[in-house]
């Protein structure tokens, strides 16, 4: 059991030894820690799910206790994945699909007379939700249509390429 003061909102740990009676006392029992004055520390973080985590913020006397208080905070969403367009075009063509995937972004324009094959040949890596969520999704709907598989299966295909 953990036992303190608090001085200016700041935990201080009591000492192994402290003066009972005139005398001083070696690892005192928790009768003689709260004669001395000093409180039963509490430091119980709060359950959180996996969206949440619980941080610190300071230090509150609640009768014979020093309680530790929490801020619950939700996880920044992860970066985006990034992929080589060596990694996905190898991935495709190891899988059979290279030609498929190419006649559909051969005919799907990400912008006026730019087509997203043309776009795959160009860039250095091709980014998750690139051209907002809407036209992500998009995208990947219609490759899945167009190669015959389930949205599940591209993504579960993408997961499968290596990141950046």
């Amino acid at each position: 059991m953990t036992y303190g003061t608090l001085i200016d909102n700041q935990l201080h740990p009591a000492p192994r030894a402290i003066r009972v009676g005139g005398a001083v006392v070696c690892n005192p029992t928790s009768a003689q820690y709260e004669a001395a004055g000093y409180k039963r520390v509490v430091d119980t973080p709060p359950t959180t799910d996996a969206a949440h985590y619980a941080v610190p913020t300071g230090w509150a006397e609640q009768g014979v206790e020093i309680v530790c208080q929490y801020e619950v905070r939700e996880y920044p969403p992860p970066p985006p994945r990034r992929w080589s367009r060596l990694s996905i075009k190898t991935a495709l063509a190891q899988a059979g699909m290279l030609v498929a995937a190419r006649q559909f972004l051969s005919a799907t324009e990400i912008a006026q007379g730019y087509t997203a094959w043309e776009a795959l040949t160009d860039c250095d890596y091709i980014e998750e939700g690139f051209g907002g969520a809407e036209k992500w999704a998009a995208l990947l709907d219609g490759a899945a249509q167009a190669l015959g598989k389930t949205r599940a299966e591209i993504d579960a295909f993408l997961d499968a390429i290596p990141t950046e």
